[in-house]
């Protein structure tokens, strides 16, 4: 059980009504608990990118390299 006022309680409510499609207040909290961390995690991306400039571009190097390892997948099951 979760307690919390009334107010915010209507706040949730409104905020399923108008913006979720009259989901759930359970739903819309899950998805505002998704999208805050979304928002910390490419926060937390950004200050990587601004406090460690050498270690973005080892990381985009890194991931360069990576992606140009890709092969394209082949169907086993399809007649050659």
């Amino acid at each position: 059980m979760l307690r919390v006022a009334d107010e915010t309680r209507e706040r949730v409510q409104r905020l399923a009504r108008d913006e979720f499609g009259g989901a759930s207040a359970d739903e819309t909290i899950r998805r505002l608990l998704d999208e805050h961390w979304e928002a910390a995690a490419l926060a937390a991306v950004e200050r990587y990118r601004t406090d460690d400039p050498q270690g973005w571009a080892d990381y985009l190097a890194e991931a360069e390299h990576l992606a140009a390892a890709d092969a394209p997948v082949t169907d086993e099951w399809s007649p050659r």
